[in-house]
């Protein structure tokens, strides 16, 4: 199947697919292999984290759906991956004894993926915010030297 898509499309299913893994693996070991969170002392602060950690995930899921997808599925599929990732982060912490299973946590989690999936989907200046290059991508005679 890679032989029929081309290079570009090959490039960027891989190039849009490292962000997501890369960040549920970071929240597993911050998560599973580590002490009670860091954070400011205020009530309620690691519930607007999850929100906000997990609503970057949810667009992250997103966004390289798009090569496998229509947009009307799209956003199911990405809600119900962050609710599964979520779900199973919330339960092994279960496993370590410096944190527990919050059910608040894992409701921070899905509402913050769900309303980031929503926005991305539906306000084209967010999307374009999202995609904004900052450095901008060199055409391939720039990479080769000519």
């Amino acid at each position: 199947m890679k032989a029929l898509l081309g290079p570009d499309l090959q490039y960027s299913r891989l190039r849009l697919s490292w962000p997501p893994l890369s960040v549920m693996l970071t929240l597993l070991i911050s998560s599973h292999f580590s002490g009670p969170p860091a954070g400011p002392d205020i009530e309620g602060f690691d519930k607007i984290a999850h929100f906000f950690v997990f609503g970057l995930l949810g667009t992250l899921f997103f966004r390289p759906l798009r090569f496998a997808l229509k947009d009307h599925r799209r956003w199911i599929f990405a809600f119900l991956g962050v609710f599964s990732y979520s779900l199973c982060d919330e339960f092994l912490q279960y496993f370590n004894p410096e944190r527990s299973f919050d059910p608040y946590d894992w409701m921070a989690d899905w509402s913050g993926a769900l309303l980031a999936i929503g926005l991305y989907r539906q306000l084209a200046w967010y999307r374009w915010l999202l995609e904004l290059r900052l450095w901008g991508r060199r055409s391939s005679g720039e990479r080769e030297g000519h």
